[in-house]
């Protein structure tokens, strides 16, 4: 009988790296050359959608607000949608118990919205849940000795960076998108109060990111300060107003805007109020170098317009102490 002839092993390639080099010694990485190009910043325009966060606590009408857009979808996992419906809302809905149910939804809206659209997510904060769950069920389906209830490290990282790709995406859509999620209440890096949209990670650096990507912050909640024992008034923030976050790139709301009970058309007239801040700035469009006088006077007159003035300092002032007084 033929002796058998032992076969040479493989030798190691030169080039291959073990994984403890990949993470102490982790090779450089070189984007690819891409050719810039200089433009006029008065002239510049790239918007193809709007994108608005609205934040608040629970029940006090997010959804019922948001619903107010035209031609909207709701991307929803949460059942205020029918509140939505009983103010009056005409938008569709789209149910999102999962996150299969999520990503479907938004694969289906990539396909068949367009500008004229306005995707409803409500809300964010659940479908950060919904992601993580996701990922649990994931990983104990490979390795069913994975608890379903406690992520690793490395999972906290993919949940992290994959719902930031999800708002991403959201942010980048070819319609517009109205998120909404509840409030986060934190302190910042001199102790003092912060009410941010409640986005789990890194303390609240990942709600920090969330909403840099959008157009607009709004906090919304019922005014202490605007309402009556007659009558409920609910108020949208639209400019930082210590110790909640709010934002607005268009310049059109002023520092807050008021919805009285029962006005369901507040929503319709934000977008409105969006779309003509859009269409002043293309009507005052000027040579580099040059700001007409139209374009300094108008900010400080749609403030006026939307009657952001009155009293703003005092309930300013109130509000502050109120907050330091709850943090102390």
């Amino acid at each position: 009988m033929a002796a058998k002839t032992a076969r040479p092993r493989p030798r190691p390639q030169a080039n291959r790296r073990s994984a403890r080099q990949e993470e102490e010694e982790p090779e450089a990485l070189v984007a690819d050359a891409v050719d810039v190009v200089v433009e006029d910043l008065a002239s510049f325009s790239d918007r193809t959608s709007r994108n608005i966060i609205i934040f608040g606590p629970s029940g006090h009408g997010k959804t019922v607000l948001a619903g107010g857009a035209p031609n909207a979808y709701f991307l929803s996992t949460e059942a205020g949608a029918v509140a939505a419906k009983r103010a009056g809302s005409q938008a569709k809905l789209i149910r999102t118990p999962t996150w299969e149910h999520v990503e479907a939804g938004l694969n289906w809206a990539d396909k068949n919205l367009t500008p004229e659209n306005w995707l409803i997510v409500d809300s964010a904060t659940k479908m950060q849940r919904l992601l993580l769950d996701w990922i649990l069920r994931a990983n104990n389906k490979r390795n069913p000795k994975r608890d379903l209830d406690i992520p690793a490290v490395k999972d906290h990282q993919k949940w992290q960076n994959m719902f930031l790709r999800f708002i991403g995406r959201l942010v980048d859509a070819p319609y517009n998108t109205i998120m909404i999620a509840t409030a986060m209440y934190k302190e910042d890096e001199e102790d003092e109060p912060l009410v941010m949209p409640n986005i789990l990670g890194k303390d609240y650096t990942i709600s920090q990111n969330f909403c840099a990507e959008a157009d607009m912050v709004l906090y919304y909640a019922v005014s202490k300060t605007a309402s009556t024992d007659e009558e409920i008034v609910r108020r949208v923030l639209a400019q930082p107003y210590p110790p909640y976050y709010a934002k607005d790139r268009f310049d059109c709301l002023g520092h807050y805007y008021d919805v009285k009970e029962g006005e369901y058309g507040a929503m319709a007239d934000i977008i409105s109020r969006i779309e003509q801040s859009l269409s002043d700035e293309g009507a005052d469009e000027v040579t580099a170098g040059e700001v007409s006088p139209t374009q300094l006077h108008r900010p400080a007159e749609r403030r006026r317009k939307a009657g952001t003035h009155k009293q703003r300092s005092d309930v300013h002032e109130r509000r502050v102490h109120r907050a330091r007084e709850r943090a102390s």
